[in-house]
């Protein structure tokens, strides 16, 4: 049996979620749902409550904003969730996590989707992506939209609700953590639909720098590594690109994002990009104080 774990705070969306499941599972499964409008607990102590309280063999950490749309699903996801190495399944996520600050998703030949996205604005993207042509693709972190993982292999590792109190980085940590013993995997067997948009926020940056620190000693992880040299030059990249990204769409303080320029400066000091942020720091430094906001 399946038990579909719930950390509910939209009643209307979760009857939504329990029918789609119902009607598209295809096998026994039963909801394990916890109403957080009034506790408002962080995620994790939410899904480990759960999970501890849950009767199925075959856990899944769901959010009730979306809906399967392969028919009899359930079967798939059990056949693969059978086999003893397979650790955490999902939607999204990617073979690489960097050592420097970034989203999962930032090396995009790394990446591994199977799902539809709806926005705020109407429109609809497929993010499908299994270049290797599998049933599902390996793995070493995931989105946690939508997680499935066997009983025993939570009960080994569960949620860290020590180091993440809130809503982000939970799904990278614990994705993170089974993948240091098991194969991770993103299902390319079955196709999920997600109806709201993810965003940065100031709670994200500060589980990101808690979830780089807690990691610091197997970061960068690579599932195929390449050599040494183009994975340096991949994190000055990406670095630069986080932070860019920062100033660009104003997330979090400026206190912050002078911090992730020093620590380029100190790294990278040499190279064309700590001079290039340089620029954009006195630039966005100036619209920021324009607007208000310093």
């Amino acid at each position: 049996m399946i038990s579909m774990i719930v950390c509910s705070v939209d009643p209307a969306k979760l009857e939504k979620f329990c029918e789609n499941v119902l009607m598209t599972v295809g096998c026994p499964c039963e909801f394990v749902v916890h109403d957080n409008r009034e506790t408002g607990y962080g995620i994790t102590h939410v899904y480990n409550l759960c999970a501890a309280k849950a009767k199925g063999e075959y856990l899944c950490f769901a959010h009730e904003d979306i809906f399967f749309r392969t028919p009899n699903w359930g079967e798939r996801i059990v056949s693969l969730l059978q086999k003893p190495t397979t650790g955490v399944v999902g939607f999204a996520g990617s073979m690489a996590k960097l050592a420097t600050f970034s989203g999962w998703g930032s090396l995009k030949q790394y990446t591994r989707y199977n799902y539809i996205q709806r926005f705020r604005d109407g429109s609809i993207k497929y993010f499908i992506t299994n270049p290797d042509k599998v049933p599902a693709s390996p793995v070493i972190v995931l989105d946690g939209m939508c997680l499935f993982m066997r009983r025993n292999v939570w009960a080994e590792f569960r949620f860290d609700e020590d180091t993440f109190r809130g809503f982000h980085l939970y799904d990278l940590d614990i994705s993170m953590a089974v993948g240091q013993k098991y194969t991770n995997y993103v299902t390319n067997d079955i196709l999920l639909e997600h109806f709201s948009e993810g965003s940065y926020n100031q709670a994200w940056l500060d589980d990101t720098a808690k979830f780089h620190k807690k990691w610091a000693d197997r970061l960068p992880f690579y599932l195929k590594k390449p050599n040494s040299l183009v994975a340096y030059f991949r994190e000055i990249k990406m670095s630069f690109r986080f932070i860019r990204m920062l100033m660009k769409k104003r997330v979090g303080s400026w206190d912050f994002i002078e911090t992730c320029c020093h620590e380029h400066f100190k790294r990278y000091y040499w190279h064309i990009s700590s001079l290039k942020l340089l620029q954009r720091l006195y630039k966005y430094k100036r619209q920021w104080r324009r607007e208000g906001r310093l």
